[in-house]
């Protein structure tokens, strides 16, 4: 067995839309690989799907893997002829941390207090992790951010994402590796014109609004399996703007670690292969430097061993529904 890593995902080619094994940069047809490595892989639709049978297929896998890198990587092509699709293919649910890692909380306190009768801006020590749900359906990672019409407060948070491998509930924190498949880069793009409701101050924060617009959650540009990483509590965070670094952080300053947020999550819901965890941003985000996303910026976001992302920052009107909207009005006009 090659002890070479490698990664999966969901790629677009010249041709067709297939699960990638990457190694080293290229990336190949998982079915063409097995096949010519003599490897009974299940066929998957999706690589969420590789995930329901995790233990199993990963030893299938790194069979396939090995063959491949003894063979060269014949049939593999660069990754950058491919365009790198949500890697999962099939999305599961997306939890996110929340003010996970205290000198973020410091920042954004400095610049964000939200507006509550009586507030003292004095910090409560957290007793539990802080969740939300994100609903919008995740993009890839050289997918384009699109910012909303009239909204101006638009900014980046790099993450470090965990993949559910091996379903569970109530699964405590001695288990919780246990169900890891591994790992993703992600941006949880957010809207601060929206976190706060002015019209109901007592009740706060508005996460969906704040959270969920399309495209505001580009993943990848793959799936890392956990044996390739070796310490998920020491891994270098980043993200760049236009070049310029804005976050430079590790996941080892986590105020609620991976397994504590794992624990937390599944007494409330069973967790399934393909849930994604995403587990809080570090400091430098553009609130707390007062600077926000704008048309044609680009931002790049790498979590270690995990690779690295690059959107290009759009304005709304090339929302790809409203493109097909216009150019349908066009033609039925003419």
């Amino acid at each position: 067995m090659s002890d070479k890593p490698f990664h999966l995902g969901t790629f677009a080619g010249p041709e067709k839309t297939f699960i990638g094994l990457v190694i080293d940069d290229k990336v190949g047809d998982l079915t063409q690989a097995a096949s010519q490595a003599g490897v009974a892989l299940p066929h998957h639709a999706h690589v969420a799907d590789v995930l329901a049978d995790w233990e199993r297929n990963f030893d299938l896998l790194a069979k396939v893997s090995a063959h491949a890198v003894r063979q060269g990587l014949q049939d593999f092509t660069p990754l950058t002829a491919t365009r790198p699709l949500p890697p999962l293919g099939r999305p599961g649910k997306m939890i996110y941390a929340a003010a996970n890692y205290s000198d973020h909380v410091a920042g954004m306190r400095k610049t964000f207090t939200p507006p509550v009768a009586g507030n003292t801006n004095k910090p409560l020590p957290p007793l539990r992790p802080y969740a939300f749900g994100k609903l919008n359906e995740p993009t890839g990672a050289f997918d384009d951010i699109i910012l909303p019409e009239g909204l101006q407060r638009i900014d980046w948070e790099a993450e470090l994402m965990v993949v559910i491998g091996t379903p569970g509930y109530r699964i405590g924190q001695a288990d919780a590796a246990q169900h890891i498949a591994g790992y993703m880069s992600t941006n949880d793009v957010s809207c601060r014109d929206l976190t706060w409701r002015d019209d109901r101050p007592t009740i706060r924060s508005d996460w969906l609004a704040g959270k969920s617009y399309d495209s505001f959650a580009p993943i990848g540009p793959y799936f890392t399996p956990k044996a390739f990483v070796p310490d998920h509590a020491n891994l270098s965070i980043k993200l760049w703007v236009n070049g310029e670094i804005k976050q430079d952080g590790n996941s080892k300053d986590m105020t609620f670690g991976i397994e504590e947020q794992i624990e937390y999550a599944s007494r409330m819901m069973t967790l399934r292969p393909g849930d994604m965890l995403a587990t809080g941003t570090p400091a430098g985000t553009g609130q707390e430097r007062g600077e926000f996303l704008r048309a044609g910026d680009i931002v790049e976001t790498e979590v270690q061993f995990c690779g690295r992302q690059r959107n290009r920052v759009v304005a709304n009107h090339a929302h790809p529904l409203l493109r097909a909207s216009q150019g349908s009005e066009a033609t039925h006009a003419a």
